[in-house]
């Protein structure tokens, strides 16, 4: 009887040591299963801000580039704005405006690269339209006549608008003929549709100041 008694108990024992192991031994695989998430969630988080730090990095560096693109864009066309002023700075704004309507409705069609001059000549309003013809119709109006040294050359011949708009005769010739060869009985009705007909309203644009200043230094004023 002892005999049985006395291997129950070392059965039990045996069982009760069994158990403690097993629950050190789950003990232990779960501590290392929380180091091992603590020492993922270090490097995620190191790695996020690693990755952070990089992204912060790369944002400040393109935005740097940006920003000096556009100051150098901003200088550029600075420079090129001052550039373009300095070519009309020895012209009063009369020549300036001589210039950009023969380089507008002349230069842009017929380029004579022989012509040194353009000569303008100023007609006040109560002037004739045809100075050779005593029955002449008169301007209405203040206007300018600019030619070239030879009729092939061309001639305009309009008022300005103040606006940057002008209105061209186009019926006015580059030279009337003379009364030896023209029929003056007529001048008056041809002088007068002269400046009533035909007239065309036309903006003048602010072209290329270097090519206006070329021009402008050509403007001679007719005596």
């Amino acid at each position: 009887m002892k005999k049985v008694t006395l291997a129950i108990s070392i059965v039990g024992l045996l069982i009760i040591l069994v158990g403690c192991n097993s629950n050190n031994s789950s003990d232990t695989s779960r501590s290392k299963d929380n180091e091992k998430n603590k020492i993922d969630e270090q490097t995620n988080t190191s790695d996020n801000g690693d990755n952070a730090e990089s992204s912060n990095k790369q944002n400040k560096e393109q935005n740097d580039n940006k920003n000096q693109e556009k100051n150098n864009d901003s200088n550029e066309n600075q420079q090129s704005t001052d550039k373009n002023k300095s070519y009309l700075n020895n012209f009063n704004s009369e020549e300036i405006e001589y210039a950009r309507v023969w380089y507008q409705l002349i230069s842009t069609r017929n380029d004579l690269k022989g012509i040194r001059d353009v000569y303008v000549t100023e007609i006040p309003k109560g002037s004739k339209v045809n100075p050779q013809a005593q029955n002449s119709a008169v301007y209405k109006e203040n206007v300018v006549k600019l030619e070239a040294p030879m009729r092939a050359g061309g001639s305009i011949t309009y008022s300005s608008n103040s606006d940057g708009t002008i209105n061209v005769y186009n019926n006015i010739p580059y030279k009337w003929e003379s009364s030896q060869t023209s029929d003056y009985s007529q001048m008056d009705k041809i002088t007068r549709k002269a400046i009533e007909n035909n007239i065309e309203t036309i903006y003048i644009k602010p072209h290329d100041n270097k090519a206006v200043a070329k021009l402008a230094s050509k403007i001679k004023y007719s005596k």
